[in-house]
């Protein structure tokens, strides 16, 4: 081998190992939440959250894809969240365009936790390079303070109970009573939708939603059709979808360049009623309106997931018991 050709089978090795992780270094990615994270709790408002890309001159990439990957906080070791099959699973998986630099998107966090955000950039010329941001969720503070309440409170009817089992009743109707004291104490197949087809001219939009299941991600897919080449017809994409119940917006992308279809994995939190709606801008002003009311199946969690809750109200209960029983009886030795 002559010495130019190794030069060239050197710089090419080079290349190979080298320059996809120098070129990686140049890329910088960052995330930016409003409201700031610290002032949401679960259910409260939803987050606008936008990523910025940008180049080694700190200039945002002009093209290129964003892939997103949401995971929720993974199951706490004693109290359950609102949504106890929600935890450890995947909520959102998706993937944006870049405009100027940035890719924007509303979310409403549904349990309290650290979630984990995967971001994967792809550049036109198919180099890659990614980066996992953690979101800190609090619990709203008046949950802990009706827990604080609820505990003290079936403190306060175990102290009663254990004060009352302790007395002799002579009568039925004593005992009679303290049984109430006691009772008080212990206290889809695949679905495909095309949700209301408004045809405007040439084309209407088709929206597809799989069978929505608490705990697992459903497919949710939009595209142009109509005539021949609908496909091929770009469109600024904006889908919203809606808790009916609560009246809150879960997630929503605004006016997101498609050009045949667009197509996200999103996990349904709870067992209510959501509406999707998709509006599409095409040329001329034309607007297309898709909608569809989606019924999420809810699954009740396993009971190895209540346990450690349940046990800490009855244990509770058992202290105020004892604690009740020891007062009658130091106050009839007194």
């Amino acid at each position: 081998m002559s010495l130019k050709s190794f030069a060239v089978l050197l710089a090419f090795l080079l290349s190979v190992f080298f320059g996809a992780p120098a070129w990686a270094d140049d890329i910088s990615i960052y995330l930016k939440a409003s409201p700031r994270l610290e002032l949401l709790y679960p259910y409260s408002d939803p987050a606008n959250l936008t990523l910025l890309v940008t180049g080694a001159d700190g200039k945002p990439v002009s093209q290129g894809r964003v892939t997103i990957r949401l995971e929720a906080p993974e199951p706490g070791w004693f109290f359950l969240t609102d949504f106890p099959l929600v935890e450890g699973s995947r909520l959102l998986e998706m993937s944006l365009p870049l405009r100027q630099g940035r890719a924007e998107w509303k979310y409403l966090f549904p349990i309290r936790g650290q979630y984990h955000l995967a971001v994967e950039f792809t550049a036109l010329d198919g180099r890659k390079t990614n980066k996992t941001f953690a979101l800190e969720i609090h619990e709203n503070k008046q949950k802990w303070l009706f827990l604080g309440i609820f505990t003290l409170a079936l403190f306060v009817l175990g102290v009663l109970a254990g004060r009352i089992f302790t007395r002799t009743f002579p009568s039925a109707k004593g005992r009679a009573a303290a049984c109430l004291l006691l009772s008080m104490t212990c206290m889809g197949s695949p679905v495909e939708v095309a949700a209301q087809e408004m045809e405007q001219g040439k084309y209407f939009g088709w929206l597809e939603v799989d069978p929505a299941i608490v705990g697992k991600p459903s497919k949710v897919r939009w595209r142009l059709t109509g005539e021949a080449n609908a496909e091929n017809q770009p469109v600024l994409l904006t889908l919203t979808i809606a808790h009916l119940e609560k009246s809150k917006t879960v997630f929503s992308v605004e006016r997101v360049p498609v050009e045949r279809e667009f197509a996200m994995d999103f996990q349904f939190t709870d067992g209510a009623e959501y509406r999707v709606t998709a509006s599409a801008y095409g040329a001329g002003g034309q607007v297309i309106r898709t909608e569809q009311n989606i019924n999420v199946t809810a699954v009740e969690p396993s009971a190895r997931a209540m346990i450690p809750a349940i046990g800490f109200f009855l244990a509770v209960i058992a202290v105020g018991l004892a604690v009740g029983r020891w007062s009658h009886r130091a106050t009839k030795k007194i």
